[in-house]
């Protein structure tokens, strides 16, 4: 039903792993690139199969922050942009790499990060900054001081 559907050009599916303990990308060691090969391996198997669509068409990533804390993959069309975007996508492929060159890579490294005004960590962290720092940023997120930095970017 769904195999080479005209709808697959929005395909966004997940990939959730049975094993316990490992909430983010925080957690993931060395030990781990076995199951994260198969990840790759089997999801793109079935999305061929179920989808029509090949493995060299899908992005495979993780985000960090998560919006769930239990490990999952993410798997769209290369088209899809949706989550993708380099302040909160990392690539399985990359993930993998690191682990097998430092199986502590991401739980030493400093992953930085999007966060939204609404989300409920951002409200945490801006209870804790100091009130010069909350006017600082309510200026440095006013038109006229995007302005500013952009043209300092320049």
């Amino acid at each position: 039903k769904w195999l080479n559907h005209p709808a697959t050009v929005d395909l966004y599916c997940l990939g959730i792993v049975k094993v316990g303990g490992i909430r983010s990308l925080r957690d993931l060691r060395a030990e781990h690139i076995p199951m994260l090969h198969e990840m790759v391996s089997v999801g793109s198997a079935t999305i061929m199969q179920v989808y029509g669509v090949p493995e060299d068409q899908l992005r495979i990533f993780v985000h960090y922050q998560p919006q769930f804390y239990h490990f999952h993959v993410h798997f769209t069309r290369l088209e899809n942009e949706i989550g993708a975007q380099c302040e909160r996508g990392h690539l399985l492929h990359d993930i993998i790499q690191n682990l097998s060159i430092a199986s502590d890579y991401y739980a030493k490294r400093s992953i930085c990060f999007k966060l939204n005004r609404k989300d409920k960590l951002y409200k945490l962290i801006a209870d804790k900054m100091p009130l010069k720092e909350k006017e600082e940023d309510v200026q440095r997120s006013s038109p006229a001081s995007k302005k500013a930095r952009l043209s300092d970017e320049v």
